[in-house]
């Protein structure tokens, strides 16, 4: 067991990384104030599930390529960044619409399948997971890692993730927060708005310019 006390530092890098805000928290938040609880949490599953991809993806060494040949991340950065301008806009122009509940209208708006791919496709958009990952695996994995590394890490990336983003949701879907939500609707959307869209804009000119 004390071959795999390196997989410790790698849950504390996972667990800041996924604490820092960026556009999986306001895409899970939008989920879960704007739908339901249950849609903020399919939204956090893709997340956790994104990022669980792009460890398999790093201990085959696909993530050094992306850094070495950005060339190689072209399709992701292009259609990523116009995801999150499509979404940005799509927010924006929704954002003085009323909220609106189950109890409303007997069904929440969108399924649970689009919520939980807005999340992967968010997560797996985002340069900055796969390096991040592919930077954690070159500092703390071994040379030569014992028998099932890539599972456990995926494993432990996976439960990192989801589990902070279901809290978020949870946290956001209460009755309280919703209400706060729904009178400061117009503000917060467009808010997550224009930073997805900085976001989607910032990869769209990284390709670009590089």
């Amino acid at each position: 067991m004390s071959d795999y006390t390196f997989l410790a530092a790698i849950a504390g890098i996972l667990l800041i990384g996924a604490m820092s805000p960026g556009p999986s928290f306001f895409v899970v938040a939008q989920s879960a104030l704007a739908k339901s609880r249950t849609h903020g949490i399919a939204t956090a599953l893709g997340t956790g599930l994104g990022v669980a991809l792009f460890a398999i993806l790093a201990s085959f060494g696909v993530t050094t390529l992306i850094e070495t040949v950005p060339s190689a991340y072209l399709i992701f950065k292009l259609f990523g960044g116009a995801y999150l301008l499509y979404l940005a806009f799509k927010i924006w122009r929704g954002a003085r619409e009323p909220l609106v509940t189950e109890s409303l209208e007997g069904k929440s708006s969108g399924t649970l399948f689009q919520s939980f791919l807005l999340g992967l496709i968010t997560q797996t958009s985002n340069p900055k997971t796969a390096l991040v990952i592919a930077g954690i695996f070159a500092a703390f994995v071994p040379a030569n890692p014992p028998q099932y590394t890539t599972l456990a890490v995926s494993i432990i990336a996976f439960v990192i993730d989801f589990s902070w983003y279901a809290v978020v949701a949870l946290s956001l879907s209460t009755s309280r927060t919703r209400g706060v939500y729904q009178r400061a609707k117009t503000g917060f959307d467009r808010t997550a708005a224009v930073f997805l869209g900085a976001v989607g804009i910032k990869l769209l000119l990284s390709k670009l310019s590089s």
